[in-house]
């Protein structure tokens, strides 16, 4: 029991001990001032870092401090310390929400969607690595690009494009199939004299369906880039790079990959165009892993890079990246390895 001298003084105390247990709960939820200033554009998804990824992820921009500070003490939620992990380009930081980080083990995929994500996705990579102890040579996370990031792309169109074809070829079949219910004795000679046609219409046919694949797929062409000469490029002028662990075989850059380094995709029943010094002969396909085909050149499947943001620019030239080298090609289908 406790005398009533001594009732205040616990009182205090009990209080005084109440209030340093929240101010420290507090403090380890992240619960400090974000830095954003408001008028900023990238205040909005600051706050939603805050209140979506704070429990996992410590970047100070946002005021969190989810990430463990001792590996002896860490759980399986503690995310990457975004002080020190530079995030660049933006779209691998929208990969990562789209896709419960590049393990998809613990962080729930699509944990913010469409422009939240997208507002995310550009306050992280601006602020992300600023606290970084760098080495010699190496280039700061605020002067990479950060490239555009784009929306979330759908995957109703390749199920609509499949299924078009079934409908179609079902009336197909039925039709030939009711020819031949012509008198026999009567058909045989239209037979006979419809195969003369039948043969000179195959020419023309096998002409033509070249010249519509031409028409119709992506264009292959060159520019010359300060350094490398003349390189391939697609349709937009962006550089196209080889990646060395293909080896000129397969297409191996997928997943986490391919966010950063785009295929060149050739739409289904298409063939790409050769322009300029490009040589159409060393154009060809290869199937993706993910679905559809990949444009190759010399056998090599070619990709774009996000953070090459203009025409004219290879700075993914000779980057050891995604689990191998990158280099740009010529159009004679020399794979460029150094800058001349």
């Amino acid at each position: 029991m406790i005398s009533a001298r001594m009732r205040r003084p616990v009182k205090v105390l009990l209080v005084s001990g109440a209030t340093l247990a929240v101010a420290v709960l507090s403090a380890g939820c992240g619960t400090e001032k974000i830095s954003v200033p408001k008028s900023s554009s990238l205040y909005a998804g600051a706050v939603l870092f805050s209140q979506r990824c704070g429990g996992c992820h410590t970047l100070y921009a946002a005021a969190t401090h989810g990430s463990a500070s001792n590996i002896r003490t860490r759980l399986v939620t503690n995310g990457p310390n975004f002080n020190v992990r530079c995030e660049r380009p933006g779209t691998r930081v929208l990969y990562a929400i789209e896709n419960g980080g590049f393990s998809g083990a613990t962080m729930p995929q699509n944990i913010v969607v469409g422009k939240d994500a997208q507002e995310v996705a550009l306050f992280v990579s601006t602020y992300a690595g600023r606290k970084a102890q760098l080495e010699e040579g190496q280039t700061p996370c605020e002067d990479l690009p950060i490239g555009p990031i784009p929306l979330a792309s759908t995957s109703t169109t390749p199920t609509a494009t499949t299924a078009a074809p079934t409908t179609t070829l079902a009336p197909t079949s039925t039709t030939l199939a009711a020819k031949p219910k012509k008198p026999a004795a009567t058909a045989k000679k239209p037979a006979a004299k419809a195969r003369k046609p039948a043969a000179k219409a195959k020419k023309p046919a096998a002409k033509a369906a070249p010249k519509v694949a031409a028409a119709n797929g992506p264009k292959i062409s060159s520019a010359t880039i300060p350094g490398l000469g003349p390189v391939l490029v697609n349709a937009q002028g962006r550089a196209l790079y080889i990646f060395e662990p293909d080896n000129d075989a397969k297409v191996t850059c997928v997943g986490g990959c391919a966010a950063i380094w785009p295929p060149a995709s050739l739409p289904s029943g298409e063939k790409a165009a050769a322009s300029g010094a490009v040589k159409q002969s060393l154009l060809g396909s290869d199937p993706n892993p993910s679905g559809g085909q990949v444009i190759t050149y010399a056998g090599w499947p070619l990709y774009a890079y996000v953070a090459d943001s203009a025409a004219g620019m290879a700075s993914g030239e000779a980057l050891n990246l995604n689990g191998g080298l990158w280099y740009v090609i010529s159009t004679s289908g020399k794979v460029i390895k150094a800058k001349s």
